[in-house]
């Protein structure tokens, strides 16, 4: 639980730099291996707080998306090769975790800063 708790959390400091930019997202697709857990999936979107949807088909992630991209370059319909796919199942964020979780990820920021301190002075 430790990694994929670690790895959505950096997901949300991506998210962040993402709003600072002034993007707007009101949810969000996963793709990849990780769309086959839905603990997983239901983290991210507690954690992100959007919902997440799987579709699918998306666990073949950037591979399908490579392909789909070839198959437009050589000549495919675009309405075929765009269409969306199937919905499989929506994760809505659970307030009753955002108090529990926001702890969570400043403890996590501050083990990264520490991190990266403790890093600089090996090198030093």
């Amino acid at each position: 639980y430790g990694v994929i708790e670690g790895v959505t959390f950096g997901l949300m400091d991506g998210l962040q730099v993402l709003y600072e930019a002034g993007a707007e997202l009101t949810e969000c697709s996963l793709v990849g291996g990780g769309a086959r857990s839905a603990i997983w999936a239901q983290l991210i979107a507690d954690v992100l707080n959007i919902p997440i949807i799987t579709h699918e088909g998306g666990e073949a992630g950037g591979a399908l998306g490579a392909a789909r991209l070839a198959w437009l370059v050589t000549g495919g319909d675009e309405q075929l090769v765009c269409a969306k796919p199937k919905e499989r199942q929506r994760y809505l964020p659970d307030s009753s975790q955002q108090a529990f979780l926001q702890q969570r990820l400043q403890e996590f920021r501050l083990q990264y800063r520490q991190q990266v301190e403790a890093r600089g002075m090996l090198r030093s």
